[in-house]
């Protein structure tokens, strides 16, 4: 390969990869000033941003309880899933994909115990805050 054909390669590279990084950067710069310079020019003349006129959603404050209630489910199914292929013999091949089925059916199993308690959980405060509010 002579120097040419280095020449086209690497300029074909660079156009074909960096290109497009370079030019979704600019873009998303571009965007992201755009939006900034009209929100100062809105708060300089006294408008109040739609942003900042929402009310914030309530977090979730049971993401540790999710999060720890998917993995002992998906656990859980794995062992059954385990042990169910383990105790029968298969004859097709569809008994490879046992394990991962169960898994994910106990991972969503989990998921819809989670909301439940979730959803329990909430109500049981919002009683207790309005017998707060009711008391006071």
């Amino acid at each position: 390969m002579d120097n040419g054909e280095t020449l086209v390669a690497v300029l074909s590279v660079i156009c074909a990869v960096g290109l497009p990084i370079v030019m979704t950067i600019f873009i998303c710069y571009w965007v992201l000033t755009g939006k900034h310079k009209e929100r100062m020019a809105m708060i300089e003349r006294g408008i109040v941003p739609e942003e900042a006129q929402r009310q914030k959603a309530n977090p979730n404050r049971y993401i540790a309880l999710r999060n720890g209630m998917l993995m002992a489910s998906l656990a859980i199914g794995a062992l059954i899933g385990i042990s169910i292929e383990s105790c029968f013999t298969f004859t097709n091949e569809w008994h490879r994909l046992l394990v991962p089925m169960i898994t994910v059916l106990f991972g969503g199993a989990g998921f819809v115990g989670y909301f439940f308690l979730a959803r329990h959980l909430e109500q049981k405060e919002a009683k207790e805050d309005l017998s707060k509010a009711l008391n006071d």
